[in-house]
């Protein structure tokens, strides 16, 4: 029953280890199938061999992991998945997560950060997501000693868009209201995007020429322009629509900066294609509460950022399988849809892929090591003087 998902991880392993040692290959592998049946990126609580200690193992597992780079192979390949599923109207979602590590003091690169579900700041590391039809392709942990912010944000989009032949809409949370940054996307980069602005953005109706705070616009939709760099006049090269809408009883409307014409898609579509994103924020909820992301406990910054790629990497064969369980079109693919029914009726959960990440950490073994005793030669006959 689990040849398929066995099958599915070795396939997928093969692209990214493919430049790798022979040890750096079987340390992968076991750090994968930890991954997988633990769900947490511990070292110690990813040992697979019972015949050894679970400290050597983990030792072994972050000297293997300290001497290569994962990040780049895996999110070639996931991007890869992703591109086969892309269309001309696909939803590209971006936003800033971070990982808590309030107890850490000494792990390399560690700084200050604001954790959002606390509402405090604390130390950890904050990190650049992108996710593409529910599916998060991208965690970046961002090097503040290096570049700043939108630095990274404009380098990811500029990479990701060029990858997918300017295919999709980018959609942006109110975090990333930034007017130059709209006017890259607009006029230098060309491509399609959804931005929520801030309360107190600045624009310039065109019916009319007034400059006014958005807060201070009634439901509707309008074109716009935004102010110079200077905020001395408006920006008359782009101009953009602007969809605001009540969508929540008792909460602040939704302000919507968009490039997408009135022609093609009503105040709803936007609405709706905006409130898509949700799913890289399920994303970032997935690789910390199924994979435990936040109890990652190395020093080493490389191995930090190899085990947050493993952990992307387990993120996305869960997904690809579950994709492929709904079609049915083997006889393989049957008998882990028919164990997951029987999986999901007997902890009484509904069908998605929370449910079926579970199910994986639930069924799947861990590697099985066989000993290799040294092969039978023929006894020689001894010969006395």
């Amino acid at each position: 029953m689990c040849k398929y998902i066995t099958d599915t991880i070795k396939n997928n392993l093969k692209s990214i280890t493919k430049e790798c040692t022979r040890p750096q290959k079987k340390a992968i592998e076991e750090i994968v199938r930890g991954l997988l049946t633990e769900g947490t990126p511990i070292l110690r609580h990813l040992a697979q061999d019972e015949e050894k200690t679970a400290k050597k193992q983990a030792e072994k597992y972050s000297y293997r992991l300290s001497g290569m780079n994962l990040t780049r192979k895996i999110e070639k390949l996931v991007l890869g998945h992703a591109k086969t599923e892309m269309k001309r109207h696909t939803i590209i979602a971006y936003d800033l997560s971070d990982i808590n590590k309030d107890s850490a003091k000494e792990m390399e690169k560690i700084r200050r950060v604001f954790d959002g579900s606390k509402r405090k700041t604390c130390n950890g590391y904050t990190f650049h997501g992108v996710g593409i039809n529910h599916m998060l392709i991208k965690a970046e942990i961002h090097d503040g000693d290096r570049t700043f912010l939108p630095q990274i944000r404009k380098r990811i989009v500029t990479e990701i868009s060029g990858k997918l032949d300017k295919k999709g809409i980018w959609v942006f949370d109110r975090g990333n209201d930034d007017k130059q940054f709209f006017h890259f996307l607009r006029s230098e980069l060309k491509v399609n995007f959804i931005a929520r602005l801030k309360e107190n953005r600045q624009v310039v109706v065109k019916k009319t020429g007034d400059i006014i705070q958005v807060k201070n616009l009634k439901a509707g939709q309008y074109d716009v322009h935004l102010m110079d760099r200077n905020n001395n006049k408006a920006n008359t090269e782009n101009l953009y629509r602007l969809v605001i809408q009540n969508h929540l009883e008792d909460k602040e409307p939704i302000r919507l900066l968009t490039t997408l014409l009135k022609k093609r898609f009503s105040k709803d579509n936007i609405v709706t294609m905006y409130l898509e994103r949700w799913g890289i924020e399920c994303g970032f909820k997935r690789v910390k509460g199924k994979f435990g992301l936040e109890k990652i406990r190395v020093l080493k910054h490389q191995v930090f950022l190899n085990l947050i790629a493993l952990t992307l990497f387990s993120l996305i064969v869960s997904t690809l399988v579950f994709q492929r369980i709904q079609k049915m079109n083997h006889e393989l693919i049957a008998e882990v849809l028919l164990m997951y029914k029987r999986f999901i009726r007997k902890k009484s959960l509904s069908s998605n892929l929370d449910s079926f990440i579970s199910f994986i950490q639930s069924v799947l073994p861990k590697l099985v090591f066989r000993s290799h005793d040294p092969p039978i030669r023929d006894c020689l006959p001894l010969v006395f003087q």
